[in-house]
């Protein structure tokens, strides 16, 4: 998974903050097929009714559903029949390879996004766009796939756009992922006071 510097930057940052709370840090080069994850959730989304759902869509009018309608269309058209039956069994392996992982690394921090916050309606200004948010937010789409509980934790800011991490830990434990989200934001700088103005 692409992403920018910012973004990296915010996670290691969010990982040396865990370091000085007094956790042992790890950095990690792989962790269990995350796009393959994210590829289960999406097949498990449109891949039973999606004919009907674009047609409620068409008659609902909203433009950012129909923008994911047309997105996906084409890769709905190249799913086979048994995609559900398929993709419920896909989802068994990972949501093992993932207990596994996450046995041995009990907390991982991964980026919220790929990019900062994207321009207003980026999804909705043609493929290219839909394509670069899709693909951006990996994360968000493969850890639910597998009911991986998960807190998103500010970080700070970058300019005038807020960026943080996910913090994600295994089934039920919920406890790790506010204990980590804790430790992170007591060390970061206060929070900016809310403009009411905007």
């Amino acid at each position: 998974m692409s992403i920018t510097k910012e973004v990296e930057d915010a996670v290691l940052d969010a990982g040396r903050r865990l370091a000085d709370a007094g956790w042992t840090i790890e950095p990690i080069d792989d962790v269990p097929l995350l796009r393959d994850a994210g590829e289960v959730q999406e097949r498990l989304w449109l891949g039973d009714g999606f004919p009907a759902l674009a047609d409620a869509v068409a008659r609902d009018g909203d433009p950012g559903a129909q923008a994911v309608v047309d997105g996906m269309r084409a890769k709905v058209a190249a799913m086979p029949e048994n995609v559900v039956v398929a993709s419920l069994v896909r989802r068994t392996t990972l949501t093992r390879a993932w207990r596994l992982f996450l046995a041995e690394y009990p907390v991982l921090l991964l980026p919220v996004s790929g990019e900062l916050p994207f321009p207003d309606n980026l999804d909705m200004q043609g493929a290219a766009g839909f394509q670069r948010v899709w693909d951006a937010q990996l994360t968000m789409r493969a850890l639910p796939a597998m009911g991986l509980p998960g807190l998103v934790v500010s970080t700070g800011m970058v300019k005038d756009v807020p960026v943080g991490v996910q913090v994600v830990a295994g089934h039920f434990r919920e406890d790790l992922c506010l204990l980590a989200g804790k430790a992170i934001e007591e060390r970061g700088a206060p929070p900016s006071p809310i403009d009411p103005a905007m």
